[in-house]
C-alpha cells in the first residue's frame, strides 16, 4: 500500500509525522513532544538521541497504521546544531538550538575582527557606488560585495554554536582533532541516522552562517575566520536529489527542505512570491528570482529552493514574537484562547490611543535591535484588558507590514499578495489588520501547517521525477483578506513616534 508520502516535520520541541495521499489529501498526523533542556539562563538544548527515538517511534506508528509510504521527506527547524562521532553514532554534546544565546561574547568577538570590519567597509563602498550605478548589485560579484555591509555573526548561527563547542567541550575538540567528528544541523543528524548519509540541503545550509548563498558553497572566508575544518561539514544537496534508503524500513528518504522554505514553496515559485508563517514568531520570505540579492539591516539573503536546473533565492525578515506574544496574553490572564481576541475587538473602545510594541524578545527586522523590549504607551484609567489585547494584535500587524515594506524596498520587487500559514494565522483580525496596514491582499492557506504541505508537494515531484519548479501547482486557499479603506494613519503615526523614541534611547 505505497499510496502515500510521509512528512517528518522535525521541530525542536514538537516532532510530527504527517501522511498525505498521492493525490494530496491529508490522511493522518501523529506527534511527540520533546522537552528542551535549560542548563543555564539563555542556554536552550535538546537531547539528539531523544529526537531520534521520537522519529523512529513515529515511523513505526505510521507504518503500523498506514503501511509503508512511497517515500519520506524531512522538513525541520533551522539552525540547531549537533556534533556526533562517526564511528559510534553518539552525539558528543547536546544539540544547541536556534533559541540559545550563550554565544553572545563569541558573536561580539568575531564580529569585531578586522577582516569582518574590512568586509563591511568594502560593502559600504559598493553600496555607495550602486546608488549611482544600480546595475552593480545585479551582478553576482557586486551582490556578494554589497551584502558584506550587513554580514554579522548571530547567536542563532550554527557557526557560533560549533565554535563554542570546539572551545568548551573536550569531546568535540578531540573528535575534530582525531577526524572522527561530524557536524550538522538538525536535518543532517536525522538524515545520517536514517540513511548513513552525511548531508544537508541548500535551504538549511544557507541559514547556518557558514554557507555562501551567492556562490553556493561552504564559505572559505567564514571557515578561515572562525577556524572551522571543512571535513566535518555535510555534503550540500539540491532539493531534487534523492538521499538514500531508510535503514530498517526500506523506503526512500526523498529530500530535505527547511521549514520556512517549505512554506514558501507551498506559496509559489515565481519572483515576488511572499509567504508569511505566523508561528512562535512571524517569518516573512520573498522569492527574488534566480540571482541572489544583497540583504540589509535585519533582511537576510538565503536559498529558497535548489534543483539541478536552477536555484531560486529569497530575502527574509522576521518578527521575533507573534504566537509567543499571544501565549503571553494567556499567561497573564488577559485571554484564555484565541477566540477571545475576536471578543476583544468587538468590545474595545474605538478612540483608544494605546500603542503596544510587542517586542517581547527584541525588535527584529528591519531594525535588528535586541535591546528594545515590549513597550506600551498611552495607558489611562480608562484602558481595559480589551484595549491591551487589541493593542498587541495591532502591533503585531504593524510589525509584519514593516517587514513586507522592507522586503519590497531592498528587493525592488512589488508585492501583490501574501500567503499566510502557521497557528497565529487563524486569527482573522490579525490578518485583516496586516492586509489593511500593508495594503496587500492576504490569503490564508487551507492547510495551516505550510511547511508540511510544501514538503509534501516537493517530495511528490521528486518521487515522480518531475521538475520541482516547472511542475509547481497552487495550493487551496481557505480565506482571502482584501485591504480595506479604513484609515489607520493615526495608529501608524503614534507607532512611528513610539519606535523612534525607543531607538533614540538605545
Amino acid at each position: 500500500m505505497n499510496d502515500h508520502i510521509l512528512v517528518l516535520d522535525v521541530g525542536t520541541t514538537n516532532i510530527k509525522a504527517l501522511a498525505f495521499s498521492d493525490d494530496g489529501d491529508f490522511l493522518k498526523k501523529r506527534e511527540i513532544k520533546t522537552e528542551p533542556i535549560f542548563p543555564k539562563e539563555g542556554w536552550v538544548e535538546q537531547d539528539p538521541e531523544k529526537i531520534m527515538d521520537a522519529v523512529y517511534e513515529l515511523l513505526d506508528q505510521m507504518e503500523n497504521e498506514l503501511k509503508k509510504p512511497s517515500g519520506v521527506v524531512i522538513t525541520n527547524q533551522r539552525s540547531s546544531s549537533v556534533v556526533w562521532d562517526e564511528k559510534t553514532g553518539k552525539p558528543l554534546y547536546n544539540m544547541i538550538t536556534w533559541q540559545d544565546t550563550r554565544t553572545e561574547d563569541l558573536v561580539e568577538e568575531y564580529s569585531s575582527k578586522f577582516i569582518v570590519r574590512f568586509g563591511k567597509f568594502l560593502g559600504d563602498i559598493v553600496n555607495g557606488a550602486a546608488k549611482v550605478l544600480p546595475w552593480i548589485k545585479k551582478t553576482e560579484r557586486g551582490a556578494y560585495l554589497a551584502n558584506l555591509s550587513y554580514v554579522s555573526f548571530g547567536t542563532n548561527h550554527t557557526s557560533m554554536h560549533l565554535r563554542w563547542m570546539m572551545n568548551n567541550v573536550k569531546e568535540v575538540s578531540e573528535g575534530i582533532e582525531e577526524g572522527s567528528a561530524l557536524f550538522g544541523t538538525l536535518d543532517s543528524w536525522v538524515a545520517w541516522n536514517l540513511t548513513g548519509k552525511h548531508v544537508t540541503d541548500v535551504t538549511n545550509a544557507s541559514a547556518t552562517g557558514l554557507y555562501d548563498p551567492f556562490y553556493l558553497k561552504w564559505s572559505d572566508n567564514v571557515m578561515d575566520i572562525i577556524d572551522i575544518p571543512s571535513d566535518i561539514l555535510p555534503e550540500v544537496l539540491m532539493n531534487d536529489e534523492k538521499i538514500g534508503t531508510i535503514k530498517g524500513y526500506e523506503v526512500p528518504l526523498l529530500t530535505i527542505i527547511a521549514d520556512q522554505q517549505a512554506s514558501l514553496y507551498m506559496s509559489g515559485v515565481k519572483k515576488g512570491t511572499v509567504n508569511m508563517t505566523n508561528g512562535t514568531g512571524s517569518f516573512i520570505d520573498m522569492i527574488v528570482g534566480e540571482q541572489a540579492l544583497p540583504g540589509d539591516v535585519g533582511i537576510y539573503p538565503m536559498v529558497a529552493l535548489g534543483s539541478d536546473r536552477k536555484v531560486l533565492y529569497l530575502l527574509e525578515g522576521f518578527v521575533n514574537s507573534t504566537g509567543s506574544a499571544i501565549d503571553w496574553l494567556k499567561k497573564i490572564g488577559l485571554i484564555e484562547d484565541y477566540y477571545e481576541i475576536h471578543t476583544a475587538f468587538s468590545e474595545r473602545k474605538s478612540d483608544s490611543e494605546l500603542t503596544f510594541v510587542p517586542a517581547l524578545s527584541g525588535l527584529a527586522s528591519p531594525y535588528a535591535c535586541s535591546k528594545i523590549k515590549g513597550t506600551v504607551i498611552n495607558i489611562t484609567l480608562d484602558t481595559s484588558k480589551h484595549d491591551l489585547v487589541c493593542g498587541m494584535i495591532i502591533g503585531l500587524a504593524i510589525r509584519c507590514a514593516e517587514v513586507v515594506e522592507a522586503l519590497e524596498k531592498v528587493s525592488g520587487v512589488n508585492v501583490n499578495k501574501i500567503l499566510a500559514d502557521g497557528g497565529a494565522s487563524r486569527i482573522d483580525e490579525f490578518l485583516q489588520l496586516t492586509a489593511d496596514i500593508s495594503q496587500k491582499r492576504l490569503e490564508r492557506a487551507e492547510m495551516i501547517n505550510g511547511s508540511a504541505r510544501g514538503a509534501f508537494m516537493l517530495a511528490k515531484r521528486v518521487l515522480e521525477g518531475r521538475d520541482v519548479i516547472e511542475s509547481w501547482e497552487r495550493s487551496e486557499i481557505e480565506k482571502v483578506f482584501e485591504p480595506s479603506k479604513e484609515d489607520h494613519e493615526h495608529i501608524k503615526q503614534s507607532w512611528n513616534e513610539c519606535i523612534q523614541s525607543l531607538l533614540d534611547d538605545t
